[in-house]
């Protein structure tokens, strides 16, 4: 009359499927912040080596 105890094994594959889901939008998040960090450092580099060239004003 003595009772078991039933304990809970949690599935590593399981697990491993649910933080592969969520690494690609962080993923997407950073590249896209990159390449927009990017895009403006090079525009303010021409825009200001273009200005010392030029001489615009």
């Amino acid at each position: 009359m003595s009772k078991k105890k039933k304990t809970k094994k949690s599935n590593t594959k399981n697990v491993q499927k649910v933080f592969e889901q969520q690494k690609p939008d962080k993923n997407n998040t950073l590249i896209f912040g990159g390449i927009l960090l990017a895009m403006t450092s090079i525009g303010l580099l021409i825009f200001v080596l273009s200005d010392k060239v030029f001489h615009l004003s």
